[in-house]
């Protein structure tokens, strides 16, 4: 699976982290530099600290959904991985951890409709408290944020 097969419009791209724990802020910081960019129609771009049931409504109006996230360096694949998301058969939170595949259960359950959904994980390497991004996060994020903005160009010319 590739970036330019999966990017159907309208398309939600949320950026999930705290940019106040160095690496863990991967995510919305992707979102920050693509805000910065001229992004073809159809694309969202939302950010924040962690998924809530909320979030159902935002994700009920859009075909696509990629989740951005940090993912611990000695797991994650550099400069970024990319997999599918499915909805899980229990729905179940906390006010701490609400998973995307809860998410889009919720949102099916709620709202009639699941939009297809990925994951795309950013590997992370410190976690220290009101940190810049490390040298590895910052390349990492960089070449994730060239190849998202190719694949959003070569989509929108399909």
């Amino acid at each position: 699976m590739t970036l330019p097969e999966i990017l159907d419009r309208p398309l939600l791209i949320y950026g999930i982290g705290n940019p106040g724990r160095q690496d863990d802020g991967l995510g919305p910081a992707l979102v920050e530099q693509l805000v910065a960019t001229d992004l073809p129609s159809g694309i969202t771009l939302e950010s924040g600290y962690q998924l809530a049931p909320e979030d159902a409504l935002l994700l009920s109006t859009h075909a696509c959904v990629m989740f951005v996230d940090a993912i611990d360096a000695t797991v994650g694949e550099a400069p970024y991985s990319l997999s599918t998301i499915h909805q899980e058969t229990e729905v179940s939170f906390t006010s701490h951890a609400f998973s995307p595949g809860a998410l889009l259960t919720l949102c099916r359950r709620l709202y009639g409709v699941q939009p297809s959904a990925f994951a795309l994980a950013i590997p992370a390497y410190a976690f220290e408290v009101n940190a810049p991004l490390s040298d590895a996060a910052a390349a990492n994020l960089e070449c994730t944020v060239r190849d998202l903005r190719a694949a959003l160009t070569t989509a929108s010319a399909r």
